[in-house]
């Protein structure tokens, strides 16, 4: 493999590592373990060094005795172990109650809370440091000469102690608010948003070149030969850079089989190369590199898994067992926001083309009707007999529209707002109820796009 390549492949795997790290409960807590050593160390040194009388008689130090650090230091140890094991217990708690009414995909949300990481991190790094300094402590033993009381770090001591408590105050309100349901669908949301101006950074308007909207060369994948699949798990990224240079080097076109967030066996097909007989082991190794598969799905380059977070909070709230419509209600709110989100950026192209623009690479492209779907369909399935549901989503739509003229996205809203008055003349049995959802229909119907309409009012005619 190139150098290059190689650098490319490995920044990939460095950003899906760094967010496994990220959502991990342990390594913050490390971190702050490792500094509380070196905070204890760099303390005890200073201790050491200076002189006892002087840091006895600061009115800001620790002046007791080695009996009394002892003591001091003991009872902030022991106090700490207690308060990790409430925490702890809160945050279980916290998990089982966001899993039993949000859904369980999303205690990953949970889990990578960085206020949650902090505090418990610095509870055990006050524990730890505690014990650090209280083996350094001598005297009491009737050996004046040997007397040792880490004047420094018994304050320091004292000062982690007082900071644990502030925290814990924090982290009972944390923990008592971050399950609110409002509040979990904004930081859903929120980090969907970023996944958008991430992977979308090009507003919709700024032209791409000419080969980009040049349409994919023809032909399918049978005169080409397949690479598989050397483990199962959910795609979290493809490092499209090392494919196509891989590509041009072979000079071969690579059509992906997959895109991010879909889940691959082992054995089937990640990708196809065309011409097949220019397929060999080393190219394969290339590609498969490219693709960082995991256990689960990350927002990555998968903008539709924050979608499908959303979705889930909502239709869990419409199930027959939990009716919650309010719920519903902000979820449809935050996904038409990201729908106009992604509505006015420009979607990547399915072609990759190289320096001299002749197509390499080609990949499954999200289209706006692809995000439209995520964002409302099940929703719209299985809010099909609510009232309320019904018109806000139509509402919604209307409101889509009105911000956005893009024809393919009036389309899309279309689609979805007939299944819906046709849904609720089925299942809603008062006159009114259905009269309602007609005159939301018509408002949304009189907000489209004139060709559009056009198209509809053919097909109902029709």
């Amino acid at each position: 493999m190139a150098p290059r390549l190689r650098v490319r492949s490995s920044v990939v795997r460095l950003v899906n590592l760094w967010d496994s790290l990220r959502s991990s409960f342990w390594f913050l807590p490390t971190l702050f373990t490792g500094a509380a050593v070196g905070l204890a160390v760099g303390l005890l040194a200073l201790d050491r060094r200076a002189g006892l009388e002087e840091l006895a008689e600061s009115r800001w130090l620790y002046a007791g005795g080695p009996e009394g650090a002892r003591s001091l230091l003991s009872a902030v140890a022991g106090s700490i172990v207690n308060v990790v094991a409430l925490a702890f217990s809160i945050t279980i708690v916290s998990l089982q109650l966001a899993s039993a009414q949000l859904g369980p995909r999303l205690l990953r949300n949970f889990v990578r809370d960085r206020g949650n990481q902090v505090v418990l991190g610095t509870f055990v790094a006050t524990f730890v440091y505690c014990l650090l300094v209280l083996r350094t402590v001598r005297g009491g033993e009737g050996i004046a000469d040997s007397a040792f009381v880490p004047h420094l770090a018994v304050t320091g001591a004292v000062a982690l102690a007082l900071l644990s408590i502030g925290l814990l105050i924090y982290f009972i309100h944390h923990a008592s608010t971050s399950i609110q349901a409002d509040r979990v669908i904004a930081a859903v949301a929120t980090d969907l948003e970023g996944a958008i101006d991430t992977l979308f950074p090009e507003p919709l308007g700024h032209a791409p070149p000419a080969a980009d909207r040049a349409p994919a060369p023809a032909g399918g994948i049978e005169a080409g030969a397949a690479v598989a699949a050397t483990t199962h798990g959910y795609i979290s990224s493809i490092d499209g850079d090392t494919v196509l240079e891989a590509a041009g080097e072979a000079d071969v076109l690579i059509r992906l089989a997959h895109r991010p967030g879909e889940f691959v066996i082992a054995g089937e097909p990640l990708a196809h190369v065309v011409p097949g007989e220019r397929l060999d082991d080393r190219l394969a190794r290339r590609v498969v590199r490219a693709f960082v598969v995991g256990s689960e799905r990350t927002l990555i380059q998968d903008t539709f898994f924050g979608f499908e977070q959303l979705v889930e909070i909502a239709t869990r709230a419409l199930a027959s067992n939990h009716i919650d419509p309010t719920t519903a209600l902000r979820c449809i709110d935050r996904l038409a926001a990201a729908v106009a989100g992604v509505s006015q950026r420009r979607l990547p192209s399915p072609c990759r083309r190289d320096t001299d623009g002749i197509v390499r690479v080609v990949a499954p492209a999200p289209t706006i009707r692809d995000f439209v779907g995520a964002a409302f369909t099940a929703i719209r399935l299985q809010g099909s007999g609510n009232r309320t549901v019904a018109l806000h989503l139509l509402e919604t739509f209307e409101r889509l529209a009105a911000l956005r003229g893009r024809r393919d996205l009036h389309v899309a809203l279309l689609d979805e707002a007939v299944a819906i008055r046709r849904a609720a003349t089925r299942a809603l049995d008062d006159g009114r109820d259905r009269e309602a959802v007609d005159e939301a229909f018509e408002r949304l119907l009189a907000s489209m796009d004139p060709d559009v309409r056009g198209i509809y009012n053919g097909r109902a005619a029709a």
